[in-house]
């Protein structure tokens, strides 16, 4: 007779209070979304000071168009619902409890 084993969800759970695991996974996406921005911001400032084109100081006092600030605002709603979402996420353990 074969035992059945728990088939596991979409979100394995590691810790044993799945907050836990939702702080780590935002944690991390949170890190990678912020690598990624730090990296792309760094070299468009530095090739476009290096082509004389823009400073760093240019970037920072940019003012974005009404559409420009529309556009970042629904950006940034997905960005919060992909870094938060996962707080209201359902799991269930990864490995049986014995």
């Amino acid at each position: 007779m074969s035992e059945s084993k728990p088939v596991p969800a979409p979100n394995p759970a590691f810790f044993d209070h799945p907050a836990i695991d939702h702080l780590i996974a935002v944690t991390l996406e949170l890190g990678a979304e912020l690598w990624v921005h730090k990296e792309r911001a760094r070299v468009l400032e530095r090739l476009l000071a290096e082509k004389g084109v823009i400073t760093a100081d240019a970037i920072d006092s940019y003012a974005s168009t009404p559409e420009e600030i529309a556009a970042l605002r629904a950006e940034r709603d997905a960005f919060v619902q992909r870094l938060y979402g996962i707080l209201t996420r359902e799991s269930v353990p990864a490995t049986p409890k014995e």
